[in-house]
C-alpha cells in the first residue's frame, strides 16, 4: 500500500478543497501539476480541459506569488 505524502503547498492553491483533495489523492503535487500541465491533468483524474487549465492557472499563480514573497 503505497502512501502519498500530500503536497501542503496545493492547499493555498485557490480552488475548491474537492479538488484539491482529488489531486492529492491521485498523487499531484505542485511540481507535477505544473511539469505536466492541464491536458495531463485533465486525463489523469478525466475532467474537463477546462477544470484542468484553471487548476493549473491557480497553482502557477500561488506559486508565483509564494516565490515572490521570499
Amino acid at each position: 500500500n503505497i502512501t502519498n505524502v500530500k503536497d501542503k503547498r496545493l492547499e493555498l492553491v485557490e480552488i475548491s478543497k474537492v479538488l484539491i483533495e482529488i489531486l492529492q489523492d491521485a498523487g499531484f503535487t505542485v511540481v507535477k501539476i505544473l511539469e505536466n500541465g492541464p491536458s495531463h491533468i485533465a486525463a489523469i483524474l478525466g475532467i474537463d480541459d477546462y477544470v484542468a487549465q484553471i487548476i493549473f492557472s491557480e497553482t502557477k499563480k500561488t506559486i508565483s506569488n509564494l516565490t515572490s514573497d521570499l
